[in-house]
């Protein structure tokens, strides 16, 4: 029998959410609803939703609700504690519009989990280096289609790196507090001792002419840039806080 590979980044969600305060949960893009499963277990109220209702396996336990990320989403205003919306931002065409349905059912205070591809760790970037393309975006968009039109679906159309996505979830209302990974790969850690010292001068070259230049301070993203998390981790992870926009 083939031993199932380690979910990694459903660990990495349920590890975060063992040290959060219990509350109302929608699994937005639930797939076949294991994320879902666990954060009920673990005590919290949970909603899962989706466009597909056959993939979901959990219909006797967990309440299900159809919808289709093209439209509105069919929940109220403040809603829900927190928002799981996990290796979905990839696929989507209208992104600027469906987190700002996703900030507008999470409750103040309440919180946006989000995850994709990490493409800034080391090992996407010497990929795309010698290929022109990052980890988990590899395949050209145009010949996939061609030759996989019914897996269309299933395509990573958008890269995103970590300063677009807490741009887009600045303007809809939520700012990008914490940053986690689901795997660090202990080849990149080896790649990291030799090449971060390079990494840490190149970043304090570059806050320094755009500091003579009266530019942009580097030092906040650089920081994140270079955390662990980012240099080493498989996926990116981002936890986003609601505020009031004014």
């Amino acid at each position: 029998m083939k031993k199932r590979k380690p979910n990694y980044l459903l660990e990495a969600i349920v590890n975060i959410f063992a040290n959060l305060p219990k509350g109302k949960v929608l699994d937005l893009g639930c797939g076949n609803g294991d994320y879902a499963k666990r954060l009920k277990d673990l005590g919290f109220e949970v909603i899962a939703s989706d466009m597909d209702l056959e993939r979901f396996k959990y219909h006797n336990l967990i309440k299900f609700e159809a919808s289709n990320l093209d439209k509105p989403l069919p929940f109220p205003d403040n809603s829900f504690d927190y928002v799981l919306f996990l290796e979905v931002i990839e696929h989507l065409y209208n992104p600027d519009f469906v987190i700002e349905q996703v900030s507008r059912i999470i409750k103040p205070k309440g919180s946006l989990f989000l995850s994709t591809p990490n493409i800034l760790n080391l090992g996407s970037r010497i990929r795309f280096l010698f290929e022109g393309g990052f980890d988990f975006f590899r395949e050209p968009i145009l010949d996939y289609s061609k030759a996989f039109p019914s897996g269309l679906q299933n395509m990573h159309i958008i890269v995103w790196r970590y300063h677009e996505l807490e741009y887009l979830l600045f303007k809809n209302g939520l700012c990008a507090e914490n940053v986690y990974t689901d795997l660090m790969k202990p080849a990149l850690k080896f790649w990291g001792g030799a090449l971060l010292p390079l990494l840490k001068f190149q970043s304090w070259q570059k806050e320094r002419r755009s500091g003579k230049k009266g530019g942009v301070d580097y030092r906040r993203i650089n920081k994140i840039i270079l955390s662990k998390e980012l240099l080493f981790g498989r996926h990116l992870i981002i936890r986003a806080n609601k505020f009031k926009l004014y």
